[in-house]
């Protein structure tokens, strides 16, 4: 790679990772606020979750048409700055003691916003930054996302130390400097599509149309972006609805105890990604895809036979590195086959389905835990990971997939 090319990968990866900071901090700050300080119901709580994420799951669609329309960092400069704002807003209203549900609810849906607006363009311009090295530069950015996001959930983790005030404020610093990372980054001029005349300008909804278009008929990235849905369906949403619920009722576990099991399972996705690197540019990323989806079966009924406390931190940690090479996979070859200007609102389909799952997959694992056991709620990921493999074994070209390799 040359100097240049690692120089901005570097100053990628800077903005990415404190964005990345951020915006776990956000996550866990929500949840705790609304349970630990403004002592709001369940309901509530889920009621809040809604409104915070389905806006921005929409949103995510316009992010990618504008992904293909403008510079892209421009963009993120943009939303890093912006998003700055909604934490002092926050310890704005701790520091007057006007903190409420709305106030926490509104914040949080623009940070939100901001961040399904620029996550196409953020993942698209990591396409440029890499140069003909894409399959490494996912991976290490994944990789340094995943210890960005460990590292913010641990500073969210010590608001009883540091305060809310502090907290919030940092959070907001993190923003501000990772756009002045964004600024050592090169403009990535939108690209335009060729069958388009000069002189007609599709409207904002024609564009998504022209990009859910594409991908549906794109059989290849329409499989990928289904499969992967399925998972997130059943496995992250088990992640996030039934371990909970595992280490509080099977293991008398408590908050602390549930927080580090989240740390293991992000090193597990941070050690994938970075031993990754060492095998990078590999030639049939599908394969290894399709082949972690039977692990995964194993680590499920791991947990599902309700082993020691010392085998589930080992499954929790095998769990984060199975989740790390299948995501990266996914993405490597979502970005390796989309053409240039579609690929923005490509990736915002994929990323809308991936996000979009695991509220859904937390929804349905809810009630089967209500009705059948914390523990069967693991069955269907079991099953889910089954049929993945026989499908894209079967019925999909992923298993054949060639990654294009770069020349000498």
């Amino acid at each position: 790679m040359a100097q240049s090319a690692r120089f901005q990968l570097s100053w990628y990866n800077f903005s990415n990772s404190l964005w990345m900071i951020s915006f776990s901090i956000q996550q866990l700050l929500v949840t705790w606020i609304l349970v630990g300080v403004l002592d709001q119901s369940p309901e509530a709580v889920g009621l809040a979750q809604l409104i915070i994420g389905v806006p921005a799951l929409l949103f995510m669609l316009w992010g990618g048409v504008i992904g293909d329309r403008v510079d892209g960092r421009t963009l993120l400069f943009q939303s890093h700055l912006l998003s700055a704002i909604p934490p002092l807003i926050l310890a704005l209203a701790v520091y007057v003691d006007h903190l409420g549900f709305w106030v926490l609810i509104a914040t949080a849906l623009i940070a939100n916003l901001l961040n399904s607006a620029s996550n196409p363009a953020r993942n698209t311009i990591l396409n440029s930054v890499a140069g003909n090295r894409l399959q490494y530069a996912i991976s290490l950015s994944t990789g340094i996302g995943s210890l960005a996001t460990m590292l913010g959930t641990r500073i969210a983790g010590e608001i009883d130390n540091f305060g809310l005030i502090q907290v919030l404020l940092l959070q907001s610093a993190c923003f501000g400097l990772g756009g002045l990372f964004v600024l050592g980054l090169k403009k990535n001029p939108a690209v335009s599509t060729p069958s388009d005349p000069p002189e007609i300008k599709p409207s904002m909804i024609e564009v998504i149309q022209e990009g859910l278009n594409y991908t549906w008929r794109f059989k290849l990235a329409r499989d990928l972006v289904g499969l992967n849905f399925f998972s997130s369906f059943f496995n992250a949403g088990a992640w996030m609805i039934a371990i909970p619920f595992i280490i509080n009722r099977i293991y008398a576990g408590d908050a602390l105890l549930l927080a580090n099991m989240t740390v293991v399972f992000y090193f597990g996705s941070l050690v994938a990604n970075f031993g990754l690197l060492r095998f990078m540019p590999l030639l049939r990323p599908g394969r290894l895809y399709l082949i972690m989806q039977v692990s995964r079966i194993l680590v499920l009924l791991l947990i599902w036979v309700q082993p020691t406390l010392t085998w589930l931190w080992v499954a929790a940690a095998y769990w984060g590195f199975n989740m790390g090479v299948t995501t990266t996979m996914s993405r490597v070859m979502i970005q390796e086959i989309a053409e240039p200007e579609f690929r923005a609102r490509l990736m915002s389909v994929f990323t809308l389905g991936l996000m979009s799952a695991t509220p859904m997959g937390s929804l349905v694992l809810g009630l089967v835990i209500g009705q059948f056991g914390e523990l069967n709620a693991l069955i269907p990921g079991m099953l889910a990971s089954a049929v993945i493999f026989w499908y894209g074994l079967k019925h999909s070209s992923i298993w054949q997939y060639q990654s294009p390799q770069p020349t000498a």
